[in-house]
């Protein structure tokens, strides 16, 4: 199961039910002079197709006030029509998930995470069988990612690479998707908890002199949270180092806030650097209503560099054609740079419409 097929899953069939909870009435139509200025992006997750019918999807795109795309293959195709079109393209790299890599996990098993039961997140991984993690403190993980990084950077016309899944396996899901793996994540369990490998254990044993499988509390054992924060962190800057080298720009999709990101997968992103960063704002994966995205953009607000852009991460299978104008404006009025879609072909006429009245062009 790929990553869409993954989140349609775990969010269709939500739009009618958050339709009726915790919705808050529409925000008023604002003049075209008050229309907010952004920068508009699309995850591509459909990436087929000659230039020509690219240029006419994104032609689609463009009119409706989208300037960014993040595919994740066929840039051959997709480069040419989108500097027609002069819409930027940014290289979407599924990162230290490899559940499809099959080169990878034939050759190097040992680069898999392991969790605190001591099993192998290649031969057994969490909740679906794509959960397949590298572990972010192998060297060798580093220069395999930045060969991937690298390979992309070929591309002159490229404006970034995008990193996704640059983080540890959910240790606890969101509220509304445990009921959909019929479990229920009070704490912290350990088949959940990663990672637990022998290089993660003789690193942090070498700083701090325990071994972290010995230890009684984890979830609440901040040298050991910090640890693995750190692990990622240290991955993410090391190729932030080698893009911009290149005189190219690293975002990253995150997780929504910088409190669930550290609490839910260990992922301390506030501490990249980073150019631009989209955090995931699935407002139905929390069982919040549609004003909570405002309240997300504050949050991460109150932790990233001024100088870091931010774009909402909006998913449209949870939104109808209204409630995906009204997230446009709780993300723009609460300080976002803009939004991004997962994804386009999800969204219909209807909610091409009503975007095109808040998102202002020219």
């Amino acid at each position: 199961m790929d990553r869409k097929h993954f989140l349609k899953k775990t969010g269709m069939g939500m739009a009618g039910f958050f339709g009726g909870f915790g919705i808050t009435k529409p925000l008023s139509i604002r003049g075209k002079s008050d229309h907010y200025q952004s920068k508009n992006w699309v995850w591509i997750t459909e990436s087929e197709g000659t230039v020509d019918e690219w240029k006419s999807r994104l032609e689609h795109l463009k009119k409706a006030g989208f300037d960014a795309i993040l595919p994740q293959e066929n840039f051959d195709n997709i480069i040419p029509a989108a500097e027609a079109l002069d819409i930027e393209v940014h290289a979407w790299l599924v990162s230290l998930q490899r559940g499809s890599d099959k080169k990878v996990q034939k050759e190097h098993p040992e680069w898999f995470m392991v969790n605190r039961n001591g099993e192998s997140s290649l031969e057994k991984p969490a909740y679906v069988d794509y959960y397949k993690w590298l572990c972010p403190s192998r060297k060798p993980v580093h220069e395999y990612l930045k060969e991937q990084a690298q390979e992309l950077l070929q591309y002159s016309e490229i404006q970034s690479i995008h990193l996704d899944y640059i983080r540890y396996p959910d240790v606890i899901l969101p509220i509304d998707l445990q009921p959909k793996y019929d479990i229920v994540q009070d704490k912290e369990y350990p088949q959940y908890d990663y990672c637990y490998c022998s290089v993660c254990r003789q690193k942090f044993e070498e700083k701090y002199g325990s071994d972290p499988m010995e230890i009684e509390d984890p979830a609440h054992h901040e040298k050991w949270l910090q640890f693995r924060y750190d692990r990622v962190t240290t991955l993410v800057n090391k190729l932030a180092i080698m893009v911009h080298e290149e005189n190219r720009e690293l975002t990253a999709a995150v997780f929504p806030t910088p409190d669930i990101a550290r609490n839910l997968v260990r992922q301390n992103w506030p501490d990249w650097d980073l150019d631009a960063v989209l955090p995931m704002m699935y407002q139905n994966f929390y069982d919040k209503g549609i004003d909570w995205i405002g309240q997300a953009v504050k949050e991460c607000r109150q932790e990233l560099p001024k100088t870091t852009r931010l774009y909402s991460g909006l998913f449209v299978p949870s939104l109808n054609e209204e409630e995906i104008a009204q997230a446009f404006e709780h993300a723009m009025g609460a300080g976002a740079d803009g939004i991004s879609l997962f994804t386009d072909t999800e969204m219909e006429k209807p909610d091409w419409k009503n975007l095109r009245r808040v998102i202002r062009r020219g």
